[in-house]
């Protein structure tokens, strides 16, 4: 008798704490019906009772692809998802070069953007790739060392890694 009133009170103690936690042991959790969060730099523990999904996928802040340009250096990468940003805000680009030889060096040069008046939402950046130029053999003057610019040539069929990330800061 001593034993089942014992067990009675732990379950009734069990079902007051479940009560005040917000849980309730005699059902189940339920699946997560929203999106799950995007990858973060900090992590949180998060209090939700409701259990992932086994094919639940999280979004990621950073996209990435390759392209190679065209004959006049450039080449337009279209993202795979919007980036949305406050106005006066740009996208962070970054790039790595494939290339075997002359120094290559690539600067964005255009956006395709729409803008609400607070945010703006990037769809694509256009790359400008300019590869160096070997000097002269025979230099026959200073006018034409003074002159001469390293970066002229059109960058063709150069293979540019892309990086796209929303500023953190």
């Amino acid at each position: 008798m001593r034993m089942a009133a014992l067990i009675a009170g732990l379950l009734l103690s069990s079902v007051a704490l479940a009560q005040v936690s917000g849980t309730n042991p005699t059902q189940p959790p339920t699946a997560s019906g929203s999106m799950p969060p995007a990858a973060a730099l900090d992590s949180v523990q998060g209090n939700s009772m409701e259990y992932a999904r086994a094919d639940h996928t999280h979004a990621v802040r950073v996209q990435r692809t390759r392209v190679e340009t065209s004959s006049d250096g450039t080449a337009t990468w279209t993202f795979v998802r919007p980036i949305v940003l406050p106005a006066g805000r740009f996208p962070i680009i970054a790039n790595m070069i494939e290339s075997g030889g002359l120094p290559i060096t690539v600067q964005v040069t255009g956006w395709t953007s729409t803008t609400d008046g607070t945010n703006t939402t990037f769809s694509s950046v256009t790359v400008q790739a300019q590869q160096a130029r070997a000097l002269p053999g025979l230099l026959l003057n200073l006018t034409a060392l003074l002159n001469y610019v390293v970066f002229q040539n059109a960058g063709a069929g150069v293979k540019v890694h892309l990086w796209a990330a929303d500023p953190t800061q």
